[in-house]
């Protein structure tokens, strides 16, 4: 049965911690609450590894040079007209120019652009999706109508910027009501002859610009995560008026794919990476060219949808019952340390390797808890352990009262607890010797005068009865101390009542006034006149003094005086106690033994020659275990006069009849 139990009770234990962490990782993964560190993982991946540079990507960087060169922006478009021209002479695979032409600038400027690029044919044009102002309207923003007809291609500009200002995603399609627009990176694939690798879906509609004029709101279509191959300038760049001015070699052109845009600082779009070093933002066609590149390559990231990472991270989040019932706690503290690594690993490695993203943080939320959560159904099951066993050995130290006990339980702190079942543990040792004394006392001292009338009888020798009596009646005492014992080993205090010492110990010294006589002896009894009341049992106190009275007579000199007193004082930090002793004259018990005396089996030795001590020892050890269980002190001392004396201390009753 307790087998079950306890597998009953692992078992719900299991259950209850894999509850907890699979609502922690669901609620982690679902909530999106930790996006943050989902984001700090993701970025941590972009930092620990690096893509591959393409040789057949130019980038033409509107630099300082070439302000410095053509003045301030924004420049005549018949030098972007030259700039086209030159690159084409140079025969590219596709050209890309991040630089919005959505304004008019002059009829001649903008024919002679429109020229450039209708002659080149190879020229992909930005379209810009944004607000008109705060809290207004989202707009499409195309080149002028001129460019727009001249040029190979219209892609959608902008990335998709995070609730931390990062640009970490862009959409494949995008625009205003429907989705209709496909990215520049794209576009310029498309131009070049290049095709994206893996599944890059058709914008879900092509319907004129103009017709959409009545659409409400920004459709967004196949969210991609990127993957940088490197912080800002890790891509080469050429500088813009090197281009026009013939000092960049045609072979370093040909076949490539040209994207032309701003790096000068204060110029054009700049955007926070997660690969920014030093918080240096990356130029918008530097993150186009990161588009491009990813498109190419097919390493654009995909998000796992919600349902699949948030059953990935359930998974996850019960790992750690694998080990945890089935390590040491040091060893599982460090398995779970470790642990919590793993979900960021593996998501890292998700990313690198199968261009799929996973978010870790519910797995890794759930593996922070999964150590302290398994902890506290420990320390619980121990304490429930603990529990059962102090309520079973009732709750309190040896020598302590039951009265309160099963509620002193539900009090206790855990190392209390400890404390106690290790006190406990003591006294059942303690028990277990006193057992074996017994037994060894039963054995010897009780079979003997048992053992011996029985061998009289089997032999069928002539058996007096006051040869039989002797042994039989020794026997009979000795069981029936044992019995008085038991009984006092059982006292409850709350069965006990207001009594009046005085008359107890007048009743006691009366019972053993014919023993006294025999010997020769009297017993003055040096009582207070007004009664002393105590809580306590009647018989058990009257057997006490009764013990000490007879003790007295056994052991003292014949025909001397015993002393039967008592008085009440104040003791600290007891409160008033009342004391009553028993005095008389044996001058061979030293003060050395006085302790011993009131241990179990101990007996004293008489004053007299020829006269062994009877008894089974018990009387002392039943006098202090009485006075013990009353709340009092039982003790002997040698007195002024050199006599013996016996005493126990009780507390006084608070109130009285």
């Amino acid at each position: 049965m307790s087998g079950r139990v306890f597998v009953s009770h692992r078992t719900r234990g299991l259950l209850a911690v894999g509850l907890v962490l699979l609502l922690i990782a669901l609620a982690g993964s679902m909530s999106g609450a930790l996006r943050r560190l989902d984001n700090l993982v993701f970025d941590l991946g972009q930092i620990l590894s690096r893509g591959a540079v393409p040789d057949d990507l130019v980038l033409v960087a509107i630099d300082e040079e070439s302000l410095g060169q053509f003045g301030r922006w924004p420049w005549s478009r018949e030098i972007h007209a030259r700039l086209i021209d030159a690159l084409c002479a140079a025969r590219p695979a596709a050209i890309g120019l991040d630089i919005a032409f959505s304004e008019p600038q002059s009829p001649a400027a903008d024919a002679a652009l429109a020229r450039a690029i209708r002659r080149c044919g190879k020229v992909v044009l930005p379209l810009v999706i944004e607000m008109e102002s705060a809290g207004g309207s989202i707009v499409e923003t195309p080149p002028i109508p001129a460019l727009w007809n001249a040029a190979a291609g219209l892609g959608r500009i902008g990335v998709y910027i995070d609730e931390d200002g990062m640009a970490r995603s862009v959409d494949l399609n995008e625009g205003v009501g429907v989705a209709a627009w496909p990215l520049f990176a794209r576009e310029l694939l498309r131009v070049g002859g290049l095709t994206p690798a893996g599944s890059v879906p058709e914008p879900s509609a092509r319907i004129a610009w103009g017709a959409r004029e009545a659409a409400h709101g920004l459709a967004q279509e196949e969210r991609r995560r990127l993957q940088f191959v490197g912080p800002p300038g890790a891509l080469p760049y050429i500088s813009y008026a090197d281009v026009i001015e013939g000092r960049v070699p045609a072979a370093s052109i040909a076949g490539r794919t040209v994207m032309v845009g701003a790096t000068a600082v204060g110029l054009g779009d700049q955007f926070s990476t997660p690969v920014s070093a030093h918080a240096q933002p990356m130029p918008g066609v530097e993150v186009q060219a990161n588009i491009w590149i990813g498109l190419r390559a097919g390493t654009l990231v995909r998000e796992l949808p919600a349902w699949p990472a948030a059953l990935l991270s359930a998974v996850l989040a019960l790992m750690p019952l694998l080990w945890l019932p089935r390590l040491m706690p040091s060893v599982a503290f460090f398995a779970s340390l470790f642990w919590i690594a793993v979900p960021v690993a593996f998501s890292v490695g998700v990313l690198r390797g199968l261009q799929w993203w996973f978010p870790p943080a519910g797995a890794v939320l759930s593996g922070l808890f999964a150590y302290p959560l398994w902890s506290w159904r420990h320390l619980e099951s121990a304490r429930r352990h603990l529990d059962i066993e102090l309520r079973e050995l009732g709750g309190v130290l040896p020598g302590e009262e039951q009265e309160g006990a099963g509620g002193k339980v539900g009090k206790m702190g855990f190392e209390q607890r400890i404390a106690w079942v290790q006190a406990a543990r003591q006294r059942v040792h303690y028990l277990e010797e006193q057992r074996r004394e017994t037994l060894a006392f039963i054995s010897h001292d009780l079979r003997a005068p048992l053992a011996s009338a029985v061998q009289r009888l089997e032999d069928g020798a002539d058996c007096r009865p006051e040869q039989l009596l002797p042994p039989l009646r020794r026997a009979q005492s000795m069981a029936q101390d044992f019995l008085r014992l038991a009984r006092a080993e059982a006292l409850d205090r709350r069965e006990m009542k207001t009594l009046d010492l005085l008359f107890i110990l007048h009743q006691a010294a009366d019972e053993l006034y014919p023993a006294a006589r025999n010997r020769g002896m009297s017993i003055e009894r040096r009582l207070p006149e007004e009664p002393v009341w105590i809580v306590g049992d009647f018989e058990a106190i009257e057997r006490c003094a009764g013990n000490l009275l007879q003790n007295a007579v056994a052991h003292g000199s014949p025909d001397t005086r015993i002393v039967l007193g008592a008085d009440v004082e104040r003791r600290e930090p007891s409160g008033i106690c009342a004391r009553f002793w028993v005095e008389n004259e044996c001058a061979e018990w030293r003060p050395e033994r006085f302790e011993r005396l009131f241990e179990k089996f101990r007996r004293g030795e008489s004053s007299h020659e020829n006269r062994r001590p009877e008894g089974a020892g018990l009387g002392l050890y039943y006098v202090r275990t009485v006075a013990g269980k009353h709340g009092g002190h039982a003790g002997a001392e040698r007195a002024a006069d050199g006599k013996i004396r016996f005493w126990v201390e009780l507390p006084v009753a608070e109130t009285t009849d």
